[in-house]
């Protein structure tokens, strides 16, 4: 099996909804098929008995399994789709939960990476897909099976009874040859979608260049350079088109020669029997043409989610995998460190030791790389090699929930929810401080109704700082807390983050923050020095 089936299978696991809503769907999808076969097979089979002139008792029995069957489609229908519905609202209810969870715990550097795009928009429509792999997929699928079988059984039970046995072999063969063709179809299908969509991507990325790009060329005179550019593409997205047409016409003509060859079936090896069963027989090779057909666009689906499988997939993708608890010892060690961001070397080989309780400033030019630093110390961005860690524990080993409330970051821009103030405090955390008492020491008083984003930008920093110290860390990195802030602005900070025992670590232009702080890092060049103890 290949990587691509692998995956469908993967996610179809994934995505299986909850197995009571399962069976209940399955079950009314498969008596509202069965239903829907009844209903035609009885309707024409019914006309060529009343062609025979029965009696009027014959006629009358038939007449009524037919207003039943013609009576509970509509109910039965519906409950189907009101089943459906159920599991396509819980399959979205959970895969956006995923979502959020999974892309929530990525590093910055991952997230910027994907900050000019619409990573988010394209997620929570690839989520939503999830639903088709059992709506669309899986659902019809089964449904289809079960009909199989009971036509199957049906015809081989038809009388003179015994007689009707090969038949019934035969279009079992027919089946099952038919639907592992379809099957065996997904891969190419798959691979077709994947290069289609790339082709598309290809296209349209071009059109955005050459929409910025061609007023200039034209001024130079190499209109042909972007005519050339644009054609290439539209060649190569044209050609993706007709890959993807011709694996899809592969697969379609798949349920027509199988109903051709069961209607052939039934002329050869049809036992001598009452022109209705015939026609019955007949109708349900019509019939088994048509549930192919169902069966290979509910495989379409799948291989069209596949694009979506694949690229939530990369979102699963977590930095944090260990499940070690929080040490005891809060010793934060780096051992040849070294950081890159984009290509570029930030830190060398650096190596240093913070106990706990100690004050560290972190000094340097802009863009000398200390908020790359601080982002490593608490996991938020990757190690470029070398290790960092927490008493004798790698950083990204620890437990994920328990490194968030022992170590809190507060970035120099704090990008928290909006809402009222108070509540984007404790937003998700419990805490015993006095989170009224905090805001007011920082200088910033709050009713109830006062909202995160009506404060000024130094008010939301000291909000943030504020919410770090929830959940009371060991361990608190701050990146310019007091930036923009005057003197008796810096100095409430100051006085609040003395009041915490805790390992603090900023990085900071301000001499009164150094003059605070125990020891004092320069970073300069790649290269970090201690400058005072």
């Amino acid at each position: 099996m290949n990587t691509d089936l692998r995956r469908l299978l993967r996610w179809l696991r994934r995505a299986q909804p909850p197995r009571r809503e399962l069976i209940r769907a399955i079950m009314m999808g498969s008596v509202a098929s069965i239903t829907s076969v009844g209903l035609l097979v009885g309707a024409v089979g019914l006309l060529v008995q009343s062609a025979r002139r029965p009696g009027l008792g014959a006629v009358a029995g038939v007449l009524i399994i037919i207003e039943v069957l013609a009576f509970t489609r509509s109910p039965l229908r519906f409950a189907e789709r009101l089943s459906a519905h159920r599991l396509g609202f819980a399959s979205v209810t959970r895969w956006r939960r995923w979502l959020v969870a999974s892309v929530g715990r990525w590093d910055y550097s991952r997230w910027r990476t994907h900050s000019s795009g619409d990573l988010l928009e394209r997620s929570l429509r690839d989520t939503d897909e999830l639903q088709d792999l059992w709506l669309r997929f899986a659902l019809p699928f089964i449904n289809t099976i079960v009909t199989f079988v009971l036509s199957d059984v049906v015809i081989a039970l038809l009388p003179p009874h015994g007689k009707w046995l090969t038949v019934a072999m035969w279009y079992v063969l027919i089946q099952i040859v038919a639907t592992v063709l379809l099957v065996s179809n997904v891969g190419s299908l798959v691979r077709a979608d994947r290069t289609l969509r790339r082709a598309r991507g290809a296209f349209q990325g071009t059109l955005v260049e050459l929409s910025a790009v061609t007023p200039e060329f034209s001024l130079l005179g190499r209109e042909s350079f972007a005519d050339e550019r644009f054609e290439k593409r539209r060649k190569y997205l044209a050609l993706a088109e007709r890959l993807h047409q011709r694996v899809q016409q592969r697969s379609m003509a798949v349920p027509l020669i199988a109903g051709l060859v069961a209607l052939q079936i039934l002329w050869f090896a049809a036992p001598q029997s009452s022109p209705t069963w015939l026609v019955v027989v007949a109708l349900l090779a019509v019939a088994t043409a048509d549930s192919l057909a169902s069966i290979r666009l509910a495989l379409d689906t799948a291989a069209a989610v596949s694009g979506a499988s694949e690229r939530l997939e990369a979102l699963d993708e977590g930095p944090f995998q260990g499940r070690t608890p929080w040490p005891l010892d809060s010793t934060i060690r780096a051992d040849h460190l070294r950081v890159r961001e984009d290509e570029s070397d930030l830190v060398l080989d650096a190596n240093f030791v913070i106990t706990p309780g100690r004050r560290v400033a972190v000094v340097g030019s802009s863009g000398a790389g200390k908020s790359t630093l601080l982002r490593v110390l608490c996991g938020l961005d990757p190690v470029f090699s070398g290790e960092v860690t927490i008493g004798d524990v790698r950083v990204r080993d620890i437990d994920e929930a328990q490194l968030r409330e022992m170590m809190t970051y507060v970035a120099a821009e704090p990008g928290l929810t909006r809402g009222y103030a108070r509540d984007v405090v404790s937003l998700g955390r419990t805490s015993e401080r006095n989170m009224a008492s905090d805001l007011s020491m920082l200088g910033i008083e709050t009713s109830e109704t006062t909202r995160f984003e009506e404060l000024s930008r130094g008010e939301r920093q000291r909000v943030a700082l504020a919410r770090s110290l929830v959940t009371s860390p060991r361990v608190l990195i701050a990146d310019e807390p007091t930036s923009g802030l005057g003197i008796d602005e810096t100095d409430r900070v100051l006085e609040l983050l003395a009041t915490h025992d805790a390992t603090i670590i900023v990085a900071t232009h301000d001499e009164r923050v150094m003059n605070w702080c125990d020891e004092i890092y320069e970073l300069s060049n790649g290269v970090l020095r201690l400058l005072s103890r």
